[in-house]
């Protein structure tokens, strides 16, 4: 992974000064930074220098490396929300911070987790259905645990629940 670092004065991204009418008598003074970045996987088996910032191009965060911790620490400014109305059998994606359930057909759903989790990724599930009796089950990946079972399930109109993984293929829930 690499970047590069570039100084210097005014807008420097091949714009005519007349197309950037905000700017009249004023130039801005700024240092153009790249930073290293890869997708989801490249990142989890990248271990950056301590501060170094690298740019998730899956999800588009930014991860802040400590020289030692594999893939880094996420730095999320807001949560990714996915609202699902399906039913069924569902895979949550590394970046479903927060999965809303409102489904429109009278059946079940099964959320599994994503399989290759990091340290400290987080994910929290509200059932969102105002009448009928279905239930919401968060599934852990083949291997792993939600607090020691295999699955965590919701059934009561408007609950909540939250999950993180701690390491050793082991998910707990969190309120």
């Amino acid at each position: 992974m690499d970047g590069r670092i570039k100084s210097g004065h005014g807008l420097n991204d091949n714009r005519s000064s007349e197309s950037l009418s905000f700017i009249t008598e004023t130039t801005l003074s700024h240092t153009e930074v790249q930073w290293a970045r890869g997708s989801t996987a490249q990142i989890a088996a990248y271990t950056g220098p301590l501060g170094e910032l690298v740019l998730n191009t899956d999800d588009w965060s930014l991860q802040a490396q400590d020289g030692i911790t594999a893939g880094g620490w996420v730095i999320r400014p807001r949560l990714n929300v996915r609202v699902v109305t399906a039913t069924g059998s569902q895979n949550v994606s590394i970046t479903d911070d927060v999965t809303a359930w409102n489904p429109t057909t009278p059946a079940a759903a099964t959320f599994t987790l994503p399989s290759s989790p990091r340290v400290g990724e987080r994910h929290i599930f509200k059932y969102l259905a105002a009448s009928g009796s279905f239930t919401m089950t968060i599934a852990a990946p083949s291997g792993q645990t939600i607090d020691g079972a295999a699955s965590v399930a919701l059934s009561a109109l408007y609950a909540a629940t939250g999950v993180v993984y701690i390491g050793g293929n082991q998910w707990i829930v969190i309120p």
